[in-house]
């Protein structure tokens, strides 16, 4: 068979979750034993000569699928091409924008709300990263539930484990992922400010970038910044910007807790990360969340509430004992998320027919 994979995300630079997730799948995939039977063929902007940085899917990868489709076609990055073939399988990762519009530029909302309907309308293959996202697409854009499968994200447990931790260093908070609206970042600086005086070595540290898809700024870059400065503990919140993934180990093991206060997501890995890691994590208890970072596992609370994180983050803070608790559970739950398991999934979707 020959298989057909959109990879220009996984050759972006700049990568975040699904930039991510499109390189660990295309190479993990590749890369199974049972995946010698078939032919790869992997579509970039560069391998097909498309230098304007739009429309690359819509029209140099839709002529290529008419001059020459593959058997079947991957995308996984949510976008089909609009000649596709009849045998496509692409990944929504999740549809926040239509539950949470005011968190994304409208052009983003329009574009996802019209790719997301074209590829119902086409009937094609739905991979999708939890079961909550899989009752969202259902139930948002009635697709049917027979269309669509669940693979679960994954890590590499080789990189993604307990680091030596640095001496001297100051405890802090972590958030690591995008920095845009829908990570409810707010929150989390209120919870921090209300806890800042009881605990004066504490800091908050936000690791990411305020770049979205295609280079437009996120939402909500401004007025987080602007909090921040005027916070009267400014001194002790810091914007580390984007961080790569061979400093991001270091960096969650040596944090006295993870925090993921998101309104919305589809699957959440860096928690999962922080946890391989070894350090607790507290989430939102929100969408895919519980699911994910399962009951018991870590603390959760209402994304909604300042006050219900700013307790959490107390917890956290005055309890070595809980710590090492949490340090425990999360060290033996996140060992059932890895790549070659996604990969592994992913290839039986497109050659089962």
């Amino acid at each position: 068979m020959r298989i057909g994979i959109e990879a220009s995300r996984a050759n972006r630079p700049v990568k975040t979750g699904v930039e991510w997730y499109a390189w660990h799948v295309m190479n993990e995939m590749t890369a199974l034993p049972e995946a010698a039977r078939h032919e790869f063929v992997l579509y970039t902007q560069e391998s097909l000569k498309w230098p304007p940085k739009y429309l690359w899917t819509q029209i140099r990868l839709s002529l290529e699928m008419l001059r020459k489709p593959p058997d079947v076609l991957f995308v996984p990055a949510h976008v089909l091409p609009r000649f596709a073939p009849k045998k496509s399988v692409v990944t929504i990762h999740d549809v926040g924008f239509r539950r949470f519009p005011e968190l994304y530029k409208k052009i983003q909302v329009a574009y996802h709300e019209w790719s997301t309907k074209d590829i119902v309308k086409k009937n094609a293959r739905i991979i999708t990263v939890s079961e909550f996202c899989k009752r969202e697409i259902v139930e948002l854009y009635g697709a049917n539930p027979e269309n669509i499968y669940v693979t679960h994200l994954g890590f590499d447990h080789e990189r993604y484990q307990p680091q030596v931790k640095k001496a001297g260093e100051k405890p802090y908070i972590l958030f690591v992922g995008r920095i845009d609206k829908k990570k409810n970042l707010l929150t989390l600086v209120r919870a921090f400010e209300r806890v800042a005086n009881a605990f004066p070595e504490l800091e908050l540290r936000l690791a990411g970038t305020f770049s979205g898809p295609g280079g437009l700024a996120t939402t909500g870059s401004d007025e987080l910044q602007r909090v921040i400065h005027e916070s009267k503990f400014v001194s002790r919140i810091k914007l580390l910007g984007y961080v790569n993934e061979e400093e991001k180990p270091a960096l969650l093991s040596n944090a006295l807790m993870y925090v993921q206060p998101s309104l919305y997501e589809g699957f959440g890995l860096p928690p999962l990360e922080a946890m391989a890691c070894g350090t607790p994590t507290i989430c939102a208890n929100s969408t895919s969340l519980p699911e994910i970072i399962g009951d018991g596992n870590g603390l959760f609370f209402d994304p909604l509430s300042v006050d219900e994180l700013a307790g959490c983050i107390t917890q956290l803070a005055s309890s070595e004992e809980l710590r090492q608790t949490y340090i425990q559970k999360g060290l033996v739950w996140s060992k059932r998320y890895d790549w070659k398991t996604t990969a592994s999934q992913t290839l039986k979707i497109l050659e089962t027919w």
